[in-house]
Order: C-alpha cells, then sequence, then structure tokens
C-alpha cells in the first residue's frame, strides 16, 4: 500500500501558538459570523499575513535538490499575495533562520512532516517546521512538497473534511496502516479519518482532486472506492490560496 504519509505536529504550546496567529493577523482570531468562503478546509486561525515575506529557509543538500524543493513550493506563488524568499538552513547558529524552516532527510522518505501556518512561529527559532525525504527519483515527489507547503500556509488534509463521506473499511486500514507503516490506531485516527467539525475551521465542498488529498487504495474501502495521488493543485487548491491570501 502505497502511501506516503504526512503528519501535522501539535504545538508544544498552544498558547502560544494561538497568540503567534493573532499578532502576525488579526483576522485569525475567530469570529463565528464570519462570511469567509473557501474551496477546502483550512485552520484560518493560523494564515500568515496578506502581502509578508514568507523567509523560506531550505538546507542544501546540494543545489539541484534545493532548486527542485524550491520550484515546488513556487507551485503555489502565483495564487497568493505573498512572497517567497529562499535562504539556505545552515547548522551555524547565526544562520539557522528562516518563518519556515525546511529539513531534508532520508529518514522523511515515506513520512513528511509540517506544522500547520503560524504555527511555525511558535517553533523553537533552532528547530525545523518542515521535514522533506531526499528521494527526488520518486516521480511523486514535488506533489509531496507541493502537499507539505500546503500545511505551512494553513491547510490541512482533505480526505479528513468531515463532508468526505469516503467509505472507509476502517478494521482493513488499521490492520494495513499497521502492517505496512507501524501505525497505532490513534495515529490513524489522527491523519486519516475524518475529523469532526470545528468551529474554529473553516468549511467549503469536500475537494477530491486537492493536492491535499491522500491516496486511498480499493483495499482499505468498501466497495469500488480508490483515489489515487492528486500530482498538481487543483482548482479547489488554488480557489483556497486566492481567498485566505488576497
Amino acid at each position: 500500500m502505497d502511501i506516503f504519509l504526512c503528519e501535522t505536529p501539535t504545538p508544544v504550546d498552544p498558547y502560544l501558538s494561538y497568540e503567534a496567529a493573532v499578532q502576525e493577523r488579526k483576522s485569525n482570531l475567530h469570529d463565528k459570523k464570519s462570511n469567509l468562503q473557501t474551496r477546502s478546509v483550512g485552520a484560518h486561525t493560523k494564515y500568515w499575513a496578506p502581502g509578508r515575506t514568507l523567509k523560506i529557509a531550505i538546507a542544501r543538500l546540494d543545489d539541484e535538490l534545493f532548486d527542485t524543493v524550491k520550484n515546488a513550493i513556487n507551485k503555489w506563488a502565483p495564487y497568493v499575495s505573498l512572497s517567497f524568499q529562499f535562504v539556505d538552513l545552515s547548522d551555524d547558529d547565526e544562520q539557522y533562520e528562516g518563518d519556515i524552516r525546511v529539513e531534508l532527510s532520508p529518514l522523511y522518505n515515506t513520512v513528511a512532516r509540517s506544522l500547520i501556518g503560524t504555527d511555525a512561529l511558535a517553533a523553537p527559532a533552532h528547530e525545523a517546521t518542515m521535514w522533506l525525504g531526499v528521494n527526488t527519483t520518486d516521480p511523486k515527489y514535488e506533489s509531496v512538497v507541493i502537499h507539505e507547503f500546503g500545511h505551512a500556509l494553513g491547510r490541512l488534509h482533505e480526505h479528513q473534511h468531515p463532508d468526505a463521506s469516503i467509505p472507509w473499511d476502517r478494521e482493513k486500514a488499521y490492520a494495513a496502516l499497521e502492517k505496512n507503516h507501524g501505525m497505532s490506531r490513534a495515529a490513524v485516527d489522527a491523519i486519516v479519518f475524518p475529523l469532526p467539525r470545528d468551529n474554529n475551521l473553516t468549511y467549503a465542498p469536500y475537494d477530491r482532486l486537492s493536492v491535499m488529498h491522500y491516496l486511498i487504495p480499493n483495499e482499505i474501502t468498501v466497495g469500488d472506492w480508490e483515489q489515487p495521488t492528486n500530482l498538481h493543485l487543483s482548482a479547489g487548491d488554488i480557489a483556497f490560496a486566492r481567498n485566505m491570501y488576497p
């Protein structure tokens, strides 16, 4: 079962995360009367300030890998009112900087991770906020980077949308993900299955074509239902970016 897993770490200090988000963008303070519409589900309390420059530090293991990651992240650039400034991520204390800090390692070739949006501001200054593998020969590598940067912009997993109605065979999914990826039932619940509706999130119609959607093989669903990996930004992804960062 060829699922590239993605973890979205919970902030160590939720209060610090909240304070950082509100200081970054006043509209991150939740307003239940908001009429904001998006094409996808997003943690609307963790968006960056429109018009700001995001400094993105990437570990330069080699120039080709640096450019591959940079070019994948730039797939979002035409649709947001953010400027991306790319710098080297260094072990030197004076150079370890960036709003988003990308660590590259073969250890992350099967599991990628990213903090959600402005949660990166609450992370310790000398820790990465996004973790990516280095296997650029994988034809899905670019889509993994695009997916993780979607999280860095404030996006959540689309397959966990409460209206997704995916016909999961939960017991088969638990068994397969434990066998192939060593995942506990709690871990599967956290990053695979639908999440309950939350008043702190902004919802729009479920987008099956979103780059934020997992590959779902037929073997872990009921009936004939499967979803291939979405390799590119969907119309819904683009609408999200434009709505959140006008």
